[in-house]
């Protein structure tokens, strides 16, 4: 049981840095944007494959404003991921430029539009399991490194409030904008940024979540 918990937080691990790189073309050039584009895909594939009980359950059991939002969540990140890889299959110059099939603008703002929807909801996805995370670090640091993550953490979501804005991600995800202006911006400061917001994403997941486990705690205590 713990090797395959290992594993799946292994894939989790390559899902997430192949997520970034697969955000940033220009420095991988085309050919390097689709070939880690597919093995993206082939991930997430295998992401779904080891969840696969996710599915079985979810037709089963009540649902609540908790729960509910969980699946929501989910089900959107499926969804996106489907549009993304879908519209990148449309749009390749490369790897399948053979398919008797082509994709024009509408597709390439599309393709932008489900990278950054992936993007953030895999921000919130890693928000909704912040329980998790929050416990095996505070096994791993103890309670004075429990407190340097948060602040590392908060630090970071509050970075991430301006990188959002500099990095227009609002305009991406509204399918206003299909490029980025790359002059001046190195490797380094992509990652930091779009970590950052991944961070912020993930805390207002976090701390949302948080708030419906009360409300739904307290509509169930005032039904009993």
């Amino acid at each position: 049981m713990q090797s395959k918990i290992i594993f799946k937080m292994t894939i989790d691990a390559l899902m997430s840095a192949l997520f970034l790189i697969v955000l940033a073309p220009r420095s991988t050039g085309i050919l390097g944007h689709e070939v880690v584009g597919v093995l993206l895909g082939m991930l997430f594939v295998v992401h779904n494959v080891l969840n696969k009980e996710w599915y079985k359950n979810l037709f089963h059991g009540p649902y609540n404003l908790h729960r509910g939002v969980w699946v929501g969540v989910n089900i959107a990140l499926l969804a996106v991921m489907l549009a993304l890889m879908v519209s990148g299959v449309l749009i390749s110059r490369e790897l399948f430029d053979f398919l008797p099939i082509a994709g024009g603008w509408t597709a390439r703002r599309v393709h932008t539009a489900a990278a950054y929807w992936g993007f953030v909801v895999t921000g919130v996805h890693l928000g909704l399991h912040g329980g998790l995370l929050k416990g095996v670090w505070c096994n791993q640091v103890g309670k004075w490194g429990d407190y340097a993550v948060k602040v590392m953490f908060w630090a970071a979501a509050v970075y991430g409030v301006k990188a959002f804005v500099h990095w227009h991600i609002g305009a991406k995800l509204m399918m206003r904008r299909a490029f980025q202006n790359w002059e001046g911006i190195t490797w380094v400061y992509f990652l930091v940024s779009h970590i950052a917001i991944w961070c912020l994403c993930a805390c207002v997941a976090y701390y949302t979540m948080l708030l419906l486990q009360r409300l739904t705690l307290r509509n169930k205590n005032k039904e009993d």
